[in-house]
């Protein structure tokens, strides 16, 4: 279990993270951590490592390109792939061009839906539509 400063456990801990990228160092020591009901903002210029800091966090990096340790609710993640995540609540949103251009929005939120098994997902997609 990875612990936060005097002895916090935060709900996403990266510690000393290694990412590359072909031949080029992505992320070179990343740590972070976020606490239970905080917002972090990654900012910088294009290729600082945002989303490879994402990728790494949600497991959709190959892990032979990263090293370091992740945890998510108090376990290590860093081993785990993308799919394994999902059912435990961590995933990455996709902007623009990471969505499915031949599938409507609706079609879209339904994949995005894939992993849950409950009633609610109309009664969500509903709510969404309505804001």
């Amino acid at each position: 279990m990875l612990e936060g400063p005097a002895g916090e456990q935060g709900v996403v801990v990266l510690r000393d993270a290694v990412a590359v990228l072909g031949r080029f160092p992505a992320l070179a020591g990343a740590s972070l951590e976020v606490a239970e009901g905080e917002v972090l903002l990654l900012k910088g210029p294009n290729g600082a490592g945002k989303t490879t800091t994402l990728k790494a966090i949600t497991g959709t990096l190959p892990p032979a390109r990263i090293a370091g340790q992740i945890s998510y609710l108090g376990q290590r993640i860093d081993h785990l792939p993308a799919h394994a995540l999902v059912p435990q609540g961590l995933a990455m949103v996709p902007e623009g061009r990471g969505v499915f251009a031949q599938l409507s929005v609706d079609e879209n939120l339904r994949m995005g839906a894939y992993a849950r098994a409950d009633a609610g997902i109309d009664a969500d997609r509903e709510h969404v539509f309505s804001l």
